[in-house]
């Protein structure tokens, strides 16, 4: 009995030193192309920022694919988009924009992991499944995963003098912006969300209804967000119903871009990337909507 005991115990701590270790390994991976960087995407040293006090720190975050494939934030369709990039040096106020890219694409579960997630959850309609070392097994999936890079970067930016930030990104990263905006006090000063949104898209998760349990897991008060989220009607990952807990905030502002005269590109997600584009880039330079939103910031 003794033998079995300690066979058990051994199982547990390696399994969860096996996912600590994946984490690290996939984290060391793409993390080596954070950076600053500028308008045109060339990579400068963060001793170029005399000011910090005075500097508004617009962090990238890039959107996600599956749980197992790691994301590289250096594929075409997760670089930092030319619409974010276009605030560099921009002026607000007393202050000056920065973009920082960061890469977030760890992996999460194993299909294994998945599959024993959707079974629990088809048997009980929720996602209260424990790994074997008793934490919630939804802590290891890939949106979970990305939140806590996002989550680090914020505190490694902020334990550093940067205290102006701003959260931006393009589908599950600007989902898991919002997550954490909702979960915490003047950590963050606000979200630039293009598409915003987890789980698929909309046809999937009316198939496999827990996907929709997924995308939206881990939101805490939906009062606290202070955002700018902009929408498409045809986005076929986002319905304008799935923003409409978003609405509990009078802090956030919808801009829908179902007029855009930019045409959708299959490589950036059809109309769940239009945001992505040059084209919408240079519309909202005319219209201003994200310097405007930043000016009331700050």
């Amino acid at each position: 009995m003794r033998h079995i005991l300690i066979l058990i115990i051994f199982l547990l701590i390696n399994t969860n030193t096996f996912a600590d270790k994946k984490f690290e390994k996939d984290l060391k991976k793409i993390s080596k192309d954070n950076a600053f960087i500028d308008n045109t995407g060339k990579i400068y040293s963060v001793d170029k920022i005399d000011n910090k006090e005075n500097t508004i720190l617009v962090i990238y975050t890039h959107g996600a694919m599956s749980d197992q494939k790691l994301d590289k934030c250096l594929s075409k369709w997760n670089l930092v988009p030319q619409v974010i990039r276009n605030l560099h040096n921009k002026k607000i106020n007393n202050y000056e924009v920065k973009i920082y890219r960061l890469c977030s694409g760890v992996r999460g579960w194993s299909q294994s992991e998945q599959d024993k997630m959707w079974k629990h959850h088809e048997k009980t309609g929720n996602l209260s499944l424990k790994n074997n070392d008793g934490k919630f097994l939804m802590t290891k999936q890939k949106q979970n995963q990305k939140l806590k890079v996002i989550k680090n970067t914020i505190d490694k930016f902020a334990d550093n003098g940067f205290k102006n930030i701003i959260l931006a990104g393009h589908s599950s990263g600007g989902w898991q912006s919002l997550k954490i905006q909702s979960n915490s006090d003047n950590l963050i000063d606000g979200v630039i969300g293009l598409h915003p949104g987890a789980g698929g898209t909309v046809k999937n998760r009316k198939e496999w209804p827990w996907w929709e349990d997924i995308r939206y897991y881990g939101f805490g008060d939906f009062t606290k967000l202070n955002a700018i989220i902009i929408t498409h009607d045809k986005d076929n990952y986002n319905s304008p119903n799935d923003y409409s807990l978003l609405k509990k905030s009078n802090d956030v502002e919808f801009v829908n871009i179902s007029d855009s005269k930019c045409k959708k590109k299959a490589t950036l997600g059809g109309y769940h990337g239009l945001a992505l584009t040059k084209c919408y880039a240079d519309e909202e330079q005319k219209e201003n909507d994200l310097i405007n939103y930043l000016g009331k910031l700050f």
